[in-house]
């Protein structure tokens, strides 16, 4: 059986390579509240999962910074979610953890500026294009999301974006 600090270890592990609280709750058969627990002391201790998470994401593969931002964006956007629809926490609690997000945000905007301004514009391009076909798609729109579709695809070879 696994100590407390191998959990930590792992469940870390695991939200590097992109899985989110509930998911590695899953799979340590532990609470998701156990997870944001293992997340805020291990953060404590100076290991801060986001942060390690874009680390990893920016020196696995060159090709792909333009999609860094983008992925993390998403990645940003899902924990987000999970914060407001968490039922465990209270209001400062999720404040508390919105404070930490930001804060993480903010460091993986200053790394991918850094590392590569191009890509990072183009990340933010994709993510908008994403969020809006999302949006149109759930219109149910067909109209729209036809004519969306053809100026993405007039201008996806220049954005560099497929849908």
């Amino acid at each position: 059986m696994a100590t407390k600090q191998q959990k930590i270890e792992i469940a870390r592990a695991l939200y590097v390579t992109g899985k989110n609280d509930a998911q590695i709750a899953i799979i340590l058969e532990v609470s998701k509240k156990t997870i944001q627990n293992y997340k805020t002391q291990d953060n404590a201790n100076g290991n801060d999962w986001d942060l390690l998470r874009a680390q990893k994401h920016i020196s696995q593969d060159t090709n792909r910074r333009e999609y860094l931002y983008s992925d993390f964006v998403g990645y940003m956007h899902d924990t987000l979610k999970e914060i407001r629809e968490a039922d465990d926490l209270s209001s400062g609690q999720k404040a508390d953890k919105i404070v930490k997000l930001s804060d993480a945000f903010s460091k993986m905007k200053h790394i991918v500026r850094h590392e590569d301004p191009e890509a990072f514009k183009r990340g933010i391009i994709k993510h908008v294009i994403e969020i809006i076909g999302k949006t149109i798609a759930a219109s149910k729109n067909k109209e729209l999301l036809e004519a969306f579709i053809q100026a993405v695809d007039e201008c996806g070879e220049d954005l560099d974006v497929s849908l």
